[in-house]
């Protein structure tokens, strides 16, 4: 059993899975989850970031992508810091949207090396991807990132009710000055989970 042989059995299987039916949960639906995570598990304790070649890379993060329900994967890969930092560099410029907010929601735990997380999540806040962009702008204020008050305030201006939630609770991470005349803003916008989001802020 291996990394590889475990990526072509998923996707072979996902091939006759109904494009029309992937919504949701879809990936769950899979029969051998437990071969595909001791396949990567056992990839992961047997290589180091240094030996990976682009196969190795691509089949990791597909595997990841993949394992977006339950975060197992992701959370294995960041049992080892240089492995999550060194996954999350090549993860940058990926398609598997589903393997870099995982990487990016890590990514927010590591305090003890914060520059170098930042600087991964200064690069995935600007991602296409809306989930990718929020799950970094959320990790940079984990971080307390003293760039996260500035990208609070980008994700704020784009109107989406999501970004705004994350830009509220980033603003508290941080202890911004300036989350008291967000939550007023939040008050007016006055969408649903955004005031819900708002009001559990101020009675943390």
């Amino acid at each position: 059993m291996t990394l590889r042989n475990e990526v072509e059995k998923f996707r072979k299987w996902a091939s006759a899975y109904p494009v029309q039916e992937r919504t949701g949960e879809w990936e769950d639906d899979y029969h051998d989850w437990s071969a595909f995570h001791e396949a990567a598990i056992t990839f992961l304790a047997a290589s180091s970031p240094d030996e990976w070649v682009d196969e190795d890379v691509s089949d990791l993060l597909y595997a990841i992508a993949r394992d977006n329900e339950s975060e197992y994967l992701a959370e294995e890969v960041a049992v080892n810091i240089d492995t999550l930092l060194k996954l999350s560099e090549l993860a940058i410029h990926s398609q598997e949207v589903d393997a870099k907010w995982q990487l990016a929601a890590q990514l927010g735990s590591l305090c003890e090396r914060q520059q170098e997380a930042e600087a991964l999540l200064l690069q995935f806040v600007e991602d296409q991807d809306e989930y990718v962009s929020r799950r970094a702008l959320i990790s940079l204020g984990q971080l307390k990132s003293t760039r996260a008050e500035e990208f609070a305030e980008r994700a704020w201006g784009t109107g989406d009710e999501y970004q705004r939630i994350a830009a509220l609770w980033v603003l508290k991470d941080v202890a911004s000055e300036k989350l008291p005349a967000y939550i007023e803003k939040a008050e007016v916008d006055g969408r649903q989970y955004l005031i819900h989001n708002s009001r559990e802020i101020q009675n943390v």
